[in-house]
C-alpha cells in the first residue's frame, strides 16, 4: 500500500505527525530503524506496521522529540536509568487524552536495594515495587493494564507488536480498538492480554 495511502487511512483513526514531522524525516528514521535501504519500497511492503511504531518514536529533530502523543514505542532494555521509569510513567498519562494523569512521581531504593516507583494517579496516591536497582522487570509494565478498571476510565491500554523485543503501548476504548483493528489489520490487543509482561506480585502495590 502507497506510503501516502496509509498515512490518509492513520489520520482516520485520528493519528497524525506533530509539527515538523516530514516524509524525509520517516524515511530518514525508518532507515536508522531498520537499515533497510529502499525505506519508502519497505513501509509500503509492511502496510501500517512502520508507520504504527513511528507514531510512538523519538526524534531530536522534532521539537518536543515525540512525532505524536498518540502511542509510546518501546523495548524493555529502555529502562536502563530510573529515570526511565518516570519518563514512561509521564508518557502513560500524555497518550490518554487527558483521561489519565500521573504525578508526583518520585524513585527511591530501600534498604534492600529495591527500587521503588511513587506517585499520584488521577489524585490517587500508589506506590509499585519496580524491582533490584539496574534490573529490569516486565512487571512494571503490567501494573498500567488494570488502572481502567480502578479510574473508570472509557479507555484502555493497548499492545502491540510484530513478534520483535519492542512493541507499542496505546489507549483507546472498545470502539476505537476495533475501528483500528479493522482498518489496519494489525490485531492490536488489550494490554495484560496474551501473558507478554509479568504479573506483579502483591507487595506491588498502593499505599
Amino acid at each position: 500500500m502507497k506510503f501516502e495511502k496509509q498515512i490518509e487511512i492513520f489520520k482516520t483513526l485520528d493519528y497524525e505527525f506533530v509539527d515538523g514531522v516530514t516524509k524525509e524525516l520517516i524515511l530518514d528514521d525508518v532507515y536508522e530503524m531498520t537499515w533497510e535501504e529502499e525505506t519508502e519500497k519497505y513501509i509500503e511492503e509492511n502496510p501500517f506496521l512502520i508507520l504504527y511504531y513511528l507514531f510512538g518514536w523519538r526524534s531530536p529533530a522534532i521539537k518536543n522529540y515525540n512525532y505524536s502523543d498518540k502511542c509510546i514505542y518501546f523495548d524493555l532494555e529502555f529502562f536502563d536509568t530510573s529515570l526511565q521509569y518516570k519518563w514512561f510513567m509521564e508518557r502513560m498519562g500524555a497518550i490518554t487524552n487527558g483521561e489519565i494523569h500521573f504525578s508526583d512521581i518520585t524513585i527511591e531504593t530501600d534498604l534492600n536495594d529495591g527500587e521503588w516507583i511513587n506517585f499520584k494517579v488521577n489524585n490517587i496516591s500508589k506506590r509499585w515495587k519496580i524491582g533490584k536497582t539496574s534490573l529490569i522487570v516486565s512487571d512494571f509494565v503490567q501494573h498500567f493494564s488494570s488502572l481502567h478498571k480502578e479510574l473508570g476510565t472509557s479507555g484502555q491500554y493497548t499492545y502491540y507488536s510484530d513478534g520483535g523485543q519492542q512493541w507499542v503501548i496505546d489507549y483507546a476504548n472498545v470502539l476505537e480498538q476495533e475501528k483500528f483493528n479493522r482498518k489496519t489489520g494489525l490485531n492490536r490487543e488489550w494490554l495484560g492480554e496474551g501473558g507478554h509482561f509479568v504479573n506483579p506480585s502483591k507487595n506491588h502495590d498502593r499505599y
